[in-house]
């Protein structure tokens, strides 16, 4: 069967190379996104070590940025499992011989069963999908039957809710032990391998430190240990892998040693293999960094943008307001603690400046405190978005700049649709 990724056109990378490799940022057309490559591979490298340091294993998830060059970034040394959020980014970044080891991080899409059975068949490596359901493990082992059992068994992670509320089924409720027994029970283990338990604290991105996300990270670790208690009293020994992290709790791993692990789990032995995994941390945002858990120099992210227009009569604070050509679909609409839904990084020298308006195409500047100073029309903006993810998603390639910040390197191509 042909899917949709077969169809959907991506950018030609060698055209856009000789197009603009060794050009500056100021040449470039806008709005672009700007990725800083040193500072992209300098927090892969932070996370690596903050993963060993808790022996745990990584998963990175690469759905910031979607293309094969980040990811080799994320993985290279460090791990070769990854986390993908579409098929089509599991088609495209699977082709990397570094990865051997892709999650589906959506709990199973009933139309999309015969399209991972198709994946997995092709695929050398393990290819796993999220569950939270007895729905879904009863479609996947009703399809697997269809086709005779001769495709692999499914492998999936049970998907653990903290307290987010976007997926998945918090380890107190009946329907996490009823999920597992289904899972475990003789029929179904004939179609489908427990490969573990999943938790993303989403909550945490709420968080105003360092230290309130640790105490997440905590409990991430418990939830998920509890659950595969209950899966090692039906099945004793099963290797479990313990997938716990977001981009903040991630980082605060940092601050958790093993033996505070081992008392904050009240001397309970993990129940399977402790994994992090993260995917907003190679480029960061605005909402990263009002977690505390980021300063703004590990952002590698940004958005160029240009003044299009200038209202001295509008606004609140003087000087007034300006336009610029990059609305929700560049910047997306997502807030955080920090005001405005970006914020001007460069040029300096016009006081403190904010994106405090959005429609589709058009962004509203302005003034964050007395003494602002209006950019001059033309004027190509950095600004750094509320949220890296959403940012990216529509721009159809990436701009890569090396340690000045300013001259192209390279250009990314992200594989985007579903």
């Amino acid at each position: 069967m042909s899917y949709s990724y077969k169809y959907t056109p991506i950018a030609n990378k060698t055209e856009l190379i000789a197009q603009y490799v060794g050009r500056q940022v100021q040449d470039l057309p806008t709005p672009a996104l700007i990725i800083n490559g040193p500072k992209f591979k300098a927090n892969c490298q932070h996370m690596a070590e903050n993963a060993t340091s808790l022996d745990a294993k990584f998963r990175a998830h690469v759905k910031t940025h979607k293309t094969l060059e980040g990811a080799e970034l994320q993985v290279n040394g460090i791990t070769n499992r990854i986390v993908v959020s579409t098929m089509m980014e599991a088609w495209s970044i699977g082709q990397c011989n570094k990865i051997n080891d892709i999650h589906f991080s959506l709990p199973a899409v009933a139309s999309s069963i015969g399209q991972y059975a198709d994946f997995a068949e092709q695929y050398d490596g393990r290819f796993s999908i999220m569950v939270d359901n007895i729905d879904q493990i009863d479609a996947l082992v009703k399809y697997r039957k269809s086709m005779e059992s001769r495709i692999k068994r499914w492998s999936v992670f049970v998907k653990v809710d903290q307290g987010y509320h976007r997926a998945g089924l918090q380890v107190t409720d009946q329907a996490m032990d009823d999920l597992i027994a289904r899972i475990l029970d003789h029929e179904t283990r004939e179609h489908v391998e427990l490969f573990g338990f999943y938790c993303h604290a989403g909550n945490s991105y709420s968080v105003d430190s360092e230290t309130s996300a640790k105490s997440l990270l905590i409990e991430e670790i418990q939830n998920v240990n509890k659950a595969a208690a209950i899966a090692q009293k039906i099945q004793p020994g099963s290797p479990l892998v313990l997938s716990v992290g977001a981009t903040p709790t991630a980082h605060a791993s940092e601050l958790l040693t093993l033996e505070e692990l081992s008392r904050d789990l009240g001397g309970v032995k993990l129940q399977g293999e402790l994994e992090l995994h993260a995917g907003n941390y190679p480029c960061c945002d605005l909402q990263q960094v009002a977690t505390g858990c980021v300063d703004p120099s590990n952002i590698s992210l940004s958005v160029l943008a240009e003044v299009v227009s200038t209202y001295p009569e509008r606004g609140d604070v003087k000087p007034g307001e300006q336009l610029i050509n990059a609305g929700v679909l560049a910047l997306a609409r997502e807030t955080s603690q920090i005001p405005g839904f970006g914020k001007v990084v460069k040029p300096e020298g016009y006081g403190d400046w904010m994106v405090g308006k959005l429609s589709q195409e058009h962004g509203i500047l302005r003034p964050t405190g007395e003494g602002c100073e209006f950019f001059p029309y033309g004027t190509k903006l950095r600004i750094v978005p509320q949220h890296a993810c959403i940012a990216a998603a529509c721009f159809p390639y990436y701009f890569v700049v090396g340690e000045d910040d300013e001259t192209i390197e390279d250009v990314w191509v992200p594989f985007r649709g579903w």
